[in-house]
C-alpha cells in the first residue's frame, strides 16, 4: 500500500503536512508507504510523475492540498484512485492567470516552478465540468480558509449526481492546521473500505 501526498503552490517534498502523513502511518499503519515528491514542475510533468507512482503499486491513495487537490482529483479521474482532498484548489488555471496580469511570460513559484501561459492551458485540459467517481473523493474544508473560496470547492463537489463526501468546519485557515486528527479518518477513507 502506499500513500501519495501531493504538495500544494509554493510547497515541496518536505511540507509539513506529507511529513504528518508519513509521521502517523510510521507510527500506527507501517505497512502504508508514504511518497512525497516535489512536484514543482509543468503540469504534464507532474502527472507523469503520479502516474509511474501510481502503476507500481495498485492499491495507492492521494492526498493533496490546495494546487495538489486539484491534481488529486485528476488522479481519480485518470487511474481510478481514491483521494482525500484538504482545501483544494478548483480551477487554478483561472486563479494563476494574475501571474500573468500585466503581459508577464513567466512566473517563479518561491519554490522553483516556472509557469508560463501555456501551462494554464494543460491545467485546463485536466479539468472535468464534473468530478470524476466522486465515490472516491473525501473533501476538507475550513470556511476559514484566507487563500481559497470554499464555496467553490462546496459547489463542485457536491454537484447532482456527483456528490462527494465533504467535511465542512467553520473557522479554520487554508493550512488546515489542525489537520492531525484528522489523519484516522483519512486513511480510512483511502485503505479500509
Amino acid at each position: 500500500m502506499q500513500l501519495i501526498y501531493i504538495h500544494g503552490l509554493n510547497s515541496d517534498a518536505n511540507s509539513t503536512k506529507g511529513q504528518m502523513l508519513q509521521d502517523w502511518c510510521q507510527a500506527n499503519r507501517p505497512e502504508i508507504k508514504v511518497l512525497r515528491p516535489d512536484l514543482n514542475l509543468p503540469p504534464q510533468q507532474v502527472m507523469a510523475l503520479l502516474e509511474q507512482a501510481i502503476a507500481k503499486d495498485a492499491h495507492t491513495g492521494v492526498v493533496g492540498s490546495s494546487l495538489g487537490g486539484f491534481y488529486a482529483t485528476a488522479c481519480v479521474a485518470k487511474f481510478g484512485v481514491r483521494a482525500v482532498l484538504v482545501n483544494p484548489s478548483v480551477r487554478p488555471f483561472e486563479r494563476f492567470k494574475r501571474f500573468f496580469a500585466n503581459g508577464e511570460t513567466e512566473h517563479t513559484t518561491d519554490t522553483g516552478w516556472h509557469v508560463t501561459p501555456s501551462q494554464l492551458d494543460d491545467l485546463k485540459n485536466l479539468f472535468r465540468p464534473v468530478p470524476p467517481q466522486p465515490d472516491k473523493l473525501l473533501v476538507l474544508l475550513k470556511q476559514g480558509d484566507e487563500a481559497l473560496d470554499y464555496r467553490e470547492a462546496e459547489s463542485y463537489f457536491s454537484q447532482d449526481h456527483a456528490q462527494s463526501a465533504l467535511i465542512i468546519e467553520p473557522g479554520g485557515d487554508h493550512f488546515m492546521h489542525d489537520m492531525d486528527p484528522k489523519i484516522p479518518l483519512m486513511i480510512n477513507f483511502l485503505f479500509d473500505r
